[in-house]
């Protein structure tokens, strides 16, 4: 661990060019020299956005870049563990001093961060800053200034991911926003706060109206992955690349395995799906729309999927 201050030659100059550098921070490891795509939302993310931060985080890492994010929960924690599953390198910028892992529930993320190597903590305040509402906003700053791009997978009207955005949009840095389908868009509601006993049980409403409006701002639709891994200028590994069909940034999981040997070339209805390979109806959607991220399956109108062409 090490505090760094604007003279120090090793001080990020990414942080160095801002008007208000910070006064010091803290990292845990040197900040390696790399391509950074910062992948931020909402922290009660549906799990088709949670599974689609663990995906575009895989395929970041694949492609040589490290991902960066708040070390928050939902979309936050999502992109880190996607990042470190596969084997890559991730940077939490904590929205506190060194002396406290926040939110502390993620001390466990924070402790696979520390043990991973070419992975980092950036702590951009004094140790003994706690976790408030400033500290998280002036996080953001930090966060969108190391990045070269910001991807906002999820995030409502209020969601501090906008506030991101709106300091990378301030820098220069640009801006992707995942928004869903619009034969999908019938699930797309608000989001309420959970009571003490819906909170384990009630899965949360998908809300994309921050990235709808994000879009509006002029960030870009992510509609594919290699779209963003070329904009960010980050190359695939040509090792991964299968010689007789799609790319994987990752091992496929056993349900995702077991999903697709239930498709063929015919499109099939999600339920379907489900009813072939005996699991329950959200498993299976979440496994087809992480194939689908990666050009296994084709999804079409209605929650129709197909298996892609040589999957």
């Amino acid at each position: 661990m090490r505090t760094l201050y604007p003279t120090d030659p090793d001080y990020p100059s990414r942080l160095a060019a801002l008007s208000n550098a910070p006064a010091e921070i803290t990292i845990s490891a040197p900040l390696l020299d790399a391509r950074v795509v910062a992948i931020v939302g909402t922290r009660r993310p549906c799990a088709e956005s949670a599974a689609f931060a663990r995906l575009l985080a895989a395929s970041v890492v694949g492609a040589g870049g490290i991902v960066a994010s708040g070390a928050a929960f939902g979309i936050d924690a999502a992109a880190h563990e996607g990042a470190l599953d596969a084997g890559g390198r991730t940077w939490a910028v904590a929205p506190s001093g060194s002396d406290y892992d926040v939110p502390l529930t993620n001390a466990p993320l924070y402790a696979r961060i520390r043990a991973s190597e070419g992975s980092a903590i950036v702590w951009p305040f004094p140790k003994d800053v706690r976790g408030r509402q400033w500290p998280f906003l002036a996080r953001n700053r930090v966060l969108a200034a190391l990045s070269d791009a910001l991807v906002i997978v999820e995030a409502g009207c209020t969601s501090g991911a906008r506030n991101a955005a709106s300091w990378a949009r301030e820098m220069g840095r640009p801006i992707w926003v995942v928004v869903p389908a619009p034969w999908q868009l019938s699930k797309v509601a608000s989001v309420s706060a959970p009571t003490a006993a819906t909170a384990t049980t009630r899965q949360p409403a998908a809300d994309f109206r921050g990235c709808v409006t994000e879009l509006g701002l002029g960030a870009r639709l992510l509609t594919e992955m290699d779209e963003l891994i070329t904009s960010a200028g980050l190359n695939r590994d040509p090792a991964k690349t299968r010689s007789d069909g799609p790319l994987f940034a990752r091992r496929l999981e056993e349900t995702e395995l077991r999903v697709l040997k239930g498709l063929s070339s015919t499109p099939q209805h999600t339920d379907q799906v489900a009813l072939r390979v005996g699991l329950d109806a959200p498993t299976v959607t979440t496994a087809l729309l992480t194939l689908a991220l990666e050009d296994v399956v084709v999804e079409g109108p209605g929650g129709f999927f197909r298996r892609a062409r040589g999957a």
